[in-house]
């Protein structure tokens, strides 16, 4: 589960309305729950803690996931993901979305509890009821990946067209790729076409990734080099490591481009930053043979340990080569 922050805007209006467990709350608790908020805005986790536990025993329900998010995150207490587990259990069985959310992820991942992707299933199946768009997608991802329930691509389709409707630009692509690579979506293909451009325009990094594919394979889009290029730098350039690996690829080795070593070290190292091991093995190659930049096995023996790390076995072997020859290295 990822925050923004904990710098955090409080609106009564909005607090009103997002909360919706604090309408039945009494007021003391409600007062007791807004200085827990504003305590937590302003970085005094410690003193937000208590006050949103003492909100708690008031009996403002929605507390609960608070201190669940302090206990998960180490702010103002011990990290503590068991901790975190039950507190957002207590207010999840009370209808709370982001705390059912916050639960199936918790047994998704085995974090803080035993994984449990059947349990996963029945808690992101409450929070999509009411409308979570994380859970939607969730739900949509297991239907298709037969994960804690049977595959169902028709269910999947359900469900990111649901989060779709709620701007995802994730499910969007995801629908898209549906209806492009399975035999049962033929009469969606050409929908399917519309929608991968469409998420591409707005900006989403996989469906641009996915045009470049399309494009240079000639299988969906007729082949076209120069869009396949385009929407691969898009793809790059918004961070997407698989885009930012094969771009340097294709700068370092001249596919369809010029060569361009300082283009293909910049694509190549993002990746790496990113634990591309891919990018990390061939940088290990790059300066260990110097191709188009001073030699520096020092430099290999960086990236190699970082690929072998990371399972790739020619990285490893690599690096038994390289710390036979230059055993300082490898002390």
């Amino acid at each position: 589960m990822i925050y923004s922050g904990m710098r955090l805007v409080f609106n009564i209006g909005v607090l009103a309305l997002f909360y919706s467990p604090l309408m039945a709350v009494e007021q003391n608790a409600f007062d007791t729950f807004y200085k827990g908020w504003q305590a937590q805005n302003s970085e005094q986790y410690s003193q937000a803690l208590s006050l949103y536990k003492d909100a708690a025993k008031q009996g403002c329900s929605v507390a609960n996931f608070h201190v669940g998010q302090l206990y998960e995150q180490g702010l103002g207490v011990m990290k503590s993901d068991t901790q975190a587990f039950e507190w957002y259990e207590k207010v999840a069985k009370d209808g709370y979305a982001k705390a059912q959310l916050a639960l199936a992820q918790m047994y998704a991942s085995g974090k803080g509890v035993e994984k449990d992707m059947q349990q996963a299933y029945i808690w992101f199946s409450k929070a999509a009821k009411q409308h979570d768009l994380e859970a939607e997608l969730a739900l949509a991802h297991m239907y298709e990946r037969a994960e804690g329930v049977s595959k169902n691509l028709f269910k999947a389709v359900e469900y990111y067209a649901r989060a779709m409707k709620q701007g995802s630009m994730e499910a969007k692509t995801s629908l898209a790729l549906l209806y492009l690579e399975h035999e049962e979506f033929k009469h969606s293909y050409e929908k399917g076409k519309e929608l991968l451009l469409s998420a591409a325009l707005k900006g989403e990094k996989h469906a641009q990734y996915l045009l470049s594919k399309y494009y240079r394979d000639g299988k969906v889009f007729e082949r076209n080099m120069t869009s396949a290029l385009h929407w691969l730098q898009a793809s790059a350039g918004q961070g997407l490591a698989k885009a930012q690996y094969e771009l340097g690829n294709i700068y370092l080795h001249a596919k369809g481009v010029e060569q361009d070593i300082q283009k293909a070290l910049h694509y190549l190292e993002n990746a790496a930053q990113q634990g591309s091991s891919s990018a990390q093995y061939d940088l290990g190659l790059i300066y260990y043979e110097g191709l188009g930049v001073i030699p520096d096995k020092g430099m290999s023996y960086r990236y190699w340990s970082d690929a072998n790390a990371s399972g790739d076995k020619d990285a490893g072997h690599n690096l038994g080569v390289l710390c036979k020859e230059e055993p300082d290295y490898c002390k």
